[in-house]
């Protein structure tokens, strides 16, 4: 018998789904995956909502939330209420303070989309496609202005800087590519996975600076959390090797975007490609979006069409974790 079957204070009765989009409707729960996620749950009801005023008016006998969004003052309205879960990652995501007895989930399944976004960044800069596409778009036979620029993978060294879950799944996907990796986390006792070899290491932030020395490719993928803003500065940013790339899809607070676009246009750093920002969404008429060599997307590695079915996997274990 499965957790969810049996009565315990996190049994869920009734959920009132608030997974709307405006932009993209892989963020959107549909009935069929409202249905999986019933049937994993053992039965559980499930309710669409399409407003906030329809999810009001579904909090007063509702056990969990899954949204987007959620009020202060909606706590006052859902007195049975256990959980309030996002798809998002962070944990600051949320700008509420939950009640004795509510539990606040964020998800923690992003990675595995995530890793591939970053392995398409880091081919596209050293394969010369996003050059080719970008740089040299109305040139017809553009080989000669390419080529001092192509480089390969193999061989190389990439820092991730922010090894946790989706640190772990950039590393996973990146291996096979015969890269050497260096892991940066905050604890001293952090598992080294299985898929490392003798030449990958994890090591600690007091170390990073010795590090940077050695990679060609920084990928950040840090939390918005305490300790964390601008730790890529400047002067650490000048400590990468010369020709090495940065690619950020953790927060914009870490990185000094200023100084990156500095250590780009004197030509220490190759490229970049940064999915966060220091303000979002970016601000018509960037120098961002303006500079050479900053590829971007907006916010959107973790955009897929399984993004919600894997959010429904991750709630669903994150439920009987708490069982």
């Amino acid at each position: 018998m499965s957790g969810m079957n049996r009565q315990s204070k996190y049994s869920l009765g009734k959920i009132s789904v608030y997974l709307r989009h405006r932009d993209v409707s892989y963020w959107e729960l549909s009935t069929s995956q409202a249905n999986r996620l019933s049937e994993l749950l053992g039965g559980a009801q499930v309710v669409l909502c399409k407003s906030d005023a329809e999810l009001a008016s579904e909090l007063p006998d509702a056990d969990a939330v899954l949204t987007w969004r959620f009020r202060q003052e909606w706590f006052d309205l859902a007195p049975k209420l256990k959980i309030v879960s996002t798809p998002a990652a962070g944990q600051d995501y949320f700008s509420v303070v939950a009640p004795p007895g509510v539990v606040m989930l964020n998800g923690a399944f992003h990675g595995e989309i995530m890793a591939e976004s970053v392995v398409g960044m880091l081919l596209g800069m050293e394969r010369g496609i996003l050059a080719q596409a970008t740089l040299h778009p109305a040139t017809s036979w553009a080989r000669k202005e390419l080529s001092p620029g192509m480089r390969v993978l193999r061989g190389s060294t990439v820092l991730i800087l922010g090894f946790g879950r989706i640190g772990r799944w950039i590393g996973k996907l990146l291996k096979p590519f015969g890269v050497t990796l260096i892991g940066v986390g905050r604890r001293s006792n952090a598992e080294r996975p299985d898929w490392f070899d003798a030449s990958d290491s994890l090591i600690q932030v007091g170390e990073l600076d010795e590090a940077l020395a050695k990679a060609n490719h920084l990928v950040m993928a840090l939390p918005s959390t305490t300790g964390t803003t601008g730790l890529m500065d400047g002067r650490r940013l000048a400590l990468l090797k010369p020709g090495a790339t940065v690619t950020n899809v953790g927060r914009g607070n870490s990185l000094d975007v200023t100084a990156l676009i500095t250590l780009l246009n004197n030509g220490h750093l190759a490229g970049a490609f940064l999915d966060v920002f220091p303000e979002e969404p970016l601000p018509e008429g960037s120098v961002i979006a303006s500079t050479p060599k900053l590829w971007r997307l907006p916010h959107a590695s973790a955009i897929a069409p399984n993004y919600l079915d894997l959010y429904i996997d991750d709630f669903v274990r994150q439920v009987r974790g708490l069982s």
